[in-house]
């Protein structure tokens, strides 16, 4: 009898270290990526980590191994052009099957939270080609007034789009790793209201990790700093060193736009030429700028605005994603910016230069 147990036992213990492996198996049609190295990465206090790496060989590359527990990671690699590419995916322990198109476009599925991910991300792709093509009609010279406004239009239903598409995902698998990171990678994109309804599904388990217990309390104080609400003060270091206060522009212009910004974002610096042909329109008594840096570097700060030729109030306590300003304001991604009335009463968040040109001349008229 001892022995029909120890021997069960072991069957079950065997059983159970085989299921508990991963086993991710990449291919790829490019005969040019033999030689190209993968990489599987974590991102860790915004930094990226590598975890694992493996040359691509006949087309094919194997990763194995033993996962404690499942997580969002990411597979890296850099394309023979030198254009490099991550998909992220549910790192766990299962068949996982990855691959790379002639296009350089990475797909991961295998396990049932991997499929969802992914129809998410072809979701996601599948929009972001409509918006290119609208954004080549935004970006041609040639194009009329009356096909850019059209083009306008048609990025703004297309922002709701993404949203509701967001907002499907995190609703729809609430409370798994996937909709964790889903709701964690798009939140910012949601209204106050959209964001507590997905909230108010979660359990108390998924309520307590660490960036979704972030999102919670960041949402309570951008309660505070909504639309139809008096501005919160921002005083930090000014660009010549001096003390700029948000409160000493206010009333002194019909309007104050805070636009939050880092040298190193990619999005900031492709927005500026718009927002400097806005600023040059409107400054004077109808507009003020109030640039607040999340750049932690002094002279990466300083030495953009010089050289972009940024005209208008700058402040950062030089803190990065700490900034202070940013907290107050409940920004976790930048671009981002706080459109305020000579009144103090914050009109608008993340608006569109069209938006805000629009509440500027019904304002003026």
């Amino acid at each position: 009898m001892k022995k029909a147990i120890f021997t069960l036992l072991s069957v079950v213990l065997l059983f159970g270290c085989n299921s508990s492996k991963y086993k991710i198996e990449g291919t790829t049609v490019d005969a040019e990526m033999n030689g190209q190295t993968v990489f599987i990465k974590e991102r860790i206090n915004r930094v990226w980590v590598s975890t694992d790496s493996v040359k691509i060989e006949n087309g094919r590359f194997v990763f194995e191994g033993v996962c404690d527990s499942a997580k969002i990671a990411y597979i890296f690699c850099e394309l023979p052009s030198g254009e490099r590419i991550r998909q992220p995916f549910v790192f766990e322990n299962g068949k996982i099957n990855v691959s790379i198109d002639s296009l350089g476009m990475l797909s991961v599925n295998g396990t049932a939270q991997n499929d969802i991910l992914q129809t998410y991300q072809y979701d996601k792709q599948k929009l972001y080609e409509r918006a290119d093509t609208i954004y080549k009609t935004l970006n041609d010279s040639t194009a009329q007034p009356e096909e850019k406004k059209n083009a306008e239009i048609e990025i703004e239903k297309l922002n709701k789009e993404e949203v509701a598409i967001d907002i499907r995902y995190s609703t729809e698998n609430v409370n798994t790793i996937v909709g964790s990171f889903i709701f964690e990678s798009s939140f910012y994109g949601m209204s106050i209201q959209e964001k507590e309804a997905v909230i108010a599904l979660m359990d108390q388990e998924t309520k307590a990790k660490g960036r979704i217990s972030e999102i919670i309390e960041a949402v309570q104080i951008e309660k505070k700093t909504a639309v139809g609400q008096q501005f919160s003060d921002i005083k930090l270091a000014g660009i010549a060193g001096d003390s700029l206060a948000l409160s000493s522009l206010i009333g002194k212009t019909e309007f104050v736009l805070i636009d939050f910004w880092a040298s190193w974002c990619g999005p900031c610096m492709k927005s500026l030429p718009e927002l400097k042909s806005f600023y040059d329109k409107y400054k004077g008594t109808k507009l003020e700028i109030l640039g607040v840096s999340l750049d932690d570097d002094e002279n990466a700060w300083k030495s953009t605005v010089e050289k972009q030729q940024l005209k208008w109030k700058h402040i950062s306590d030089l803190k990065g994603w700490k900034c202070e300003g940013a907290k107050l304001y409940a920004v976790n991604a930048i671009p981002a910016t706080v459109f305020i009335n000579n009144k103090g009463v914050i009109v608008g968040r993340n608006l569109t230069i069209g938006q805000m040109e629009l509440i500027i001349q019904k304002t003026t008229k």
